[in-house]
């Protein structure tokens, strides 16, 4: 497979400030890749240089191999974008907007109805105005029109704000269901578990560059976990002085600790012990970026 996202030396300048300084990456076709930065950083304006909505500074852009500057409408049929601040007008119906945003795409809404369906935006929901939608119902015509037409990317901005855990499931299968179909994912969260279960790459961006790519799997076997151990027979403290150990603290007769690393090393090491209880939990993946971070938050 070819690459579905080619972004090649990305700069984008407001007056003096430099909202991406020299950003690369490329995202295969049927892969989904995570996108991720504290506010600021420049995600936002990498998406929206991705989709011809502000002209670079500097750089290109390729999307399905085609130039974003000159084949522009031709690019956006074949992408499915929700923005991070999804505005709808709020005089027209959610079917409406709807059959509005479907004409832009420039394909048949093929998938519309099943996706209503599975959202639960019922007929009588669509006939009325958006005014009187709340922030989750938004939320849901955001992720109809962004899925229906079957688009091969979809480039999404913080795609769950305002639904609640049932319409997030949800949503996560479809998702499932598009990268199992071929399609390519470009998602940019700030809900880091959210990246941690959907994506197989993520970015990481501060000050408008990328400071690390890597496999998500690979972050996520460097978690902190916070382990607490209680024994039947008492182990002087050194027993535990192993490669990945840190913060220990404990009597003897029970310890906590954090845990970094392959865990194999350890539970070989517990099983020479007498264990009353062993629990290790993973640490929030947000702990993990913000060592990448650094002060920036």
């Amino acid at each position: 497979m070819g690459a579905a996202i080619e972004v090649t030396g990305l700069v984008k300048r407001y007056g003096d400030k430099v909202a991406v300084d020299g950003v690369s990456f490329t995202v295969p076709e049927g892969e989904a890749f995570g996108y991720v930065g504290p506010n600021g950083a420049g995600k936002t304006t990498t998406i929206r240089s991705m989709l011809g909505l502000v002209r670079p500074t500097a750089g290109t852009i390729r999307v399905l191999g085609r130039d974003v500057a000159t084949d522009l409408s031709e690019v956006l049929a074949d992408v499915g974008h929700l923005p991070g601040e999804f505005g709808l007008w709020p005089q027209l119906t959610g079917i409406e907007c709807l059959e509005y945003l479907g004409d832009l795409q420039g394909r048949p809404p093929v998938r519309r109805q099943e996706l209503c369906d599975r959202l639960e935006l019922s007929s009588i929901d669509l006939r009325r105005q958006v005014r009187l939608y709340s922030r989750g119902m938004r939320q849901k015509i955001g992720l109809v029109q962004a899925f229906q037409h079957e688009p091969r990317v979809l480039v999404l901005d913080e795609p769950t704000e305002g639904l609640d855990p049932v319409m997030k499931e949800r949503f996560a299968g479809l998702l499932d269901e598009h990268r199992r179909a071929g399609g390519t994912i470009f998602l940019s969260s700030h809900i880091l578990s959210e990246v941690e279960q959907t994506t197989e790459r993520v970015a990481v961006v501060k000050a408008g560059r990328i400071v690390v790519t890597r496999a998500t799997a690979d972050l996520t076997g460097e978690r902190v976990r916070r382990c607490t151990l209680v024994l039947k027979k008492p182990v002087p403290a050194g027993e535990l002085a192993i490669a990945g150990v840190s913060a220990l603290e404990g009597d003897g007769w029970s310890y906590r600790f954090e845990f970094r690393g392959d865990m194999e090393p350890l539970m070989r090491r517990l099983g020479t012990f007498a264990v009353q209880e062993f629990s290790c939990e993973p640490e929030h993946l947000a702990r993990m970026f913000f060592e990448i971070y650094g002060d920036a938050r």
